[in-house]
């Protein structure tokens, strides 16, 4: 049984004929542009048995299986993204008709078109704070200390030490949270809007930013300067983009 893949939603002003390289993106099917509801979609024909059913769900559990894809699915909408402002849509959508998907086009379709409206020129970039713990403690421990050079040595000095490195440890939390609270000051004054998302080890932060047309670039160039003095505290700032952007699109 073949189902509709689809990546994105797009204005109906994407030409149909427009070369955006979708077949060097990496996906094991043919993608195109497809008109519908007076919109148009990015889409790939597929086995709905790739996505759906009992061997599928242990597909999805494989990585090995699923980060290519899932590269290939958000490269797919990088590349649309070249032309026109899109809305993506989640890894493993499925429509099994052109009639489901001009459906569902329909029914998103004032909310789509606010959304292109609102959100042209409009990029999202990520904003993740980077721990090195161990260099942060003794980072704090160094601040906090700034005598233990002269700390006695042998078991004595030991045991200071150790006390001296719990406090610092205890001291890391409300450092970090200063940190990032000042960063988030920083960051309106680049940001259209900023969203808050869950953050991976060794990220200790993760800020989805809205910025508009050119403000990338500044935005990096901002963040090299902020993040200079944190280097040797154990803390790197790491800003990367344009991604799809999943961070400001409320599902219709």
């Amino acid at each position: 049984m073949r189902a509709l893949y689809a990546f994105c939603f797009a204005p109906a002003s994407l030409d149909l004929s427009a070369d955006l390289g979708l077949d060097t993106c990496g996906w094991e099917d043919p993608v195109y542009i497809s008109p519908t509801a007076g919109l148009k979609a990015i889409l790939s024909n597929c086995p709905a048995e790739r996505f759906a059913g009992d061997e599928a769900e242990q597909r999805l559990g494989d990585l090995d299986w699923l980060l290519p894809r899932v590269q290939a699915h958000d490269r797919v909408i990088a590349h649309a993204m070249t032309a026109t402002t899109v809305f993506p849509l989640p890894f493993g959508t499925l429509f099994s008709s052109v009639t489901a998907l001009a459906m569902e086009a329909a029914r998103r379709r004032h909310t789509l078109l606010e959304f292109f409206k609102r959100m042209d020129g409009r990029e999202e970039w990520a904003v993740k704070v980077l721990l090195d713990r161990d260099r942060a403690i003794a980072a704090r421990q160094a601040e906090l200390f700034p005598d233990s050079v002269a700390a006695p040595v042998g078991g004595r000095g030991y045991l200071l030490a150790q006390r001296q490195k719990v406090q610092a440890e205890r001291a890391l939390g409300p450092w970090l949270s200063a940190v990032v609270a000042d960063l988030d000051t920083a960051l309106r004054d680049y940001s259209e809007a900023i969203v808050t998302r869950p953050a991976r080890d060794p990220a200790v932060a993760n800020r989805a930013c809205l910025v508009g047309p050119g403000g990338g670039q500044a935005l990096r160039a901002a963040l090299d300067r902020l993040g200079a003095p944190y280097v040797a505290q154990g803390l790197e700032l790491h800003c990367s983009g344009p991604w799809p952007l999943y961070s400001f699109c409320a599902t219709p």
